[in-house]
């Protein structure tokens, strides 16, 4: 499938229709943009309802945590980086 958008004022795209309802997208998702050999990609972030639950015990670490949600983002984009390559 090749489509085309147009980059608009304030560098803004609208993907086509038939992109988001493929892809599950809907207003105010969160998109992850991520640079590849052939150019650009845009991966959608999964949320949850409560996020601290969906990653508990997925970040192990021998001393306290100053910050838990800074960490737990940092560990989910770099996890979501890793998947992508």
């Amino acid at each position: 499938m090749n489509l085309s958008v147009e980059v608009g004022k304030y560098g803004r795209i609208v993907l086509p229709k038939q992109i988001r309802q493929k892809y599950g997208m809907h207003e105010g998702i969160r998109l992850i943009i991520t640079e590849g050999m052939e150019g650009i990609c845009l991966l959608p972030v999964e949320t949850y309802e409560k996020p601290t639950e969906a990653l508990y015990g997925s970040v192990k670490s021998d001393k306290p945590i100053d910050e838990p949600k800074r960490m737990a983002r940092e560990h989910v984009r770099k996890k979501l980086a890793e998947e992508f390559q």
